[in-house]
């Protein structure tokens, strides 16, 4: 059955609702067995009751809906859920609006209701006489109620500043939360992704016959920079067979675009490396003294096919690979560059000049 009174308000605004009833039932001459106040112990809900079904039945009829409006109570679904309920039951409300609230901030959830501001004396008054009057109350002890109100009015603030914060969201920050929790969501789904990828990935390693298959299988699922690591890698080896003259005669050659020429007087070393590997039919030398490679020579073919692996590669490859590259190493990512020869290809080159 519902008592005369129901107490609308907020859990984190129990130390209010306590305050507001102990001096409906000192000043107004209310009977505390005639409220319900779901957070006070005696006037709530009875111990191993269902809340909500508690709650159904306690709003079905009373005589008057005391709503205790502060921030925590416009944030709480089921205050609303009791409003809402009030206005579908035509009950009599009476909502006390608490400051920092202001007529402003609730026109559009109370629009058309009479508003009491809970700090003003004159207010307060009013709603006694309203509240005497839908109850059935004469209320004639006007001194003490005026004597008991001034005391509420006075811890007011002090009851209101102990109160729990709402913490509002602006519509920016909430944008920006949404927006995060996105960026979150995608990049489980890209690591996912990339899960199944890897377990596609040992899958077919673990179906590989032979090493040649395996390498092959890794480059397909690599992401570019292991792919350029791996494919330096090939010629690398491959340079590593040939003479380190005949691997300069390699970078000018197809890197740079150049013809070697000896040049006894210039550089006997290089002159004299040279003509060794024109000996082992590695390069060929003109009469007028240029070398090129020999491409008929099996070492020097097995060259050939990494570095056009990896000519195609650079040429193809995404802007930001070459531009990590170029932020890890200082230099750029070319063929055309005898600093990446150095570097990345073939280490012997560091000591030859260009």
């Amino acid at each position: 059955m519902s008592k005369e009174i129901f107490i609308s308000h907020a859990v984190k605004d129990k130390a209010l609702a306590d305050a507001f009833v102990d001096l409906m039932v000192t000043a107004m001459g209310i009977s505390a067995d005639d409220i319900f106040c779901s957070s006070l112990e005696g006037m709530g809900i009875p111990s191993g009751a269902d809340f909500v079904d508690h709650i159904k039945a306690a709003i079905q009829s009373p005589k008057a809906v005391v709503a205790l409006i502060t921030p925590n109570y416009l944030a709480s679904q089921f205050c609303l859920c009791e409003l809402g309920a009030t206005w579908a039951m035509s009950h009599s409300l009476f909502p006390l609006l608490v400051k920092p609230l202001t007529f402003e901030d609730v026109k559009g959830v109370l629009t058309g209701a009479q508003l009491t501001e809970i700090n003003s004396a004159t207010r307060l008054s009013e709603l006694r006489d309203q509240l005497n009057s839908t109850l059935g109350l004469t209320g004639k002890n006007t001194a003490r109620w005026e004597s008991k109100r001034d005391v509420f009015l006075k811890g007011l603030p002090k009851i209101l500043k102990k109160l729990p914060s709402h913490q509002q969201v602006s519509a920016a920050a909430h944008a920006k939360v949404v927006s995060d929790l996105d960026d979150a969501r995608q990049y489980i789904a890209d690591q996912e992704a990339d899960l199944e990828e890897k377990k596609d990935l040992i899958t077919k390693l673990e179906k590989a016959k032979d090493k040649n298959e395996v390498a092959a299988i890794k480059r397909a699922y690599a992401v570019e920079a292991d792919q350029l690591d791996q494919l330096e890698t090939d010629l690398g080896l491959q340079l590593e067979n040939l003479p380190k003259h005949v691997s300069y005669v390699a970078c000018k050659e197809i890197g740079l675009q150049q013809r070697v020429k000896i040049d006894n007087f210039k550089d006997a070393d290089l002159a004299e490396g040279l003509e060794r590997a024109a000996g082992q039919q590695l390069i060929e030398i003109d009469d007028s003294g240029f070398c090129t490679l020999n491409s008929s020579h099996p070492l020097v073919k097995k060259m050939f096919k990494p570095l056009r692996v990896l000519k195609k590669f650079i040429d193809t490859a995404s802007s930001e690979t070459h531009e990590d590259f170029e932020t890890e190493h200082e230099t750029t990512l070319s063929l055309g560059n005898s600093d990446y020869w150095a570097i990345r290809l073939d280490n012997r080159l560091h000591r030859m000049s260009f």
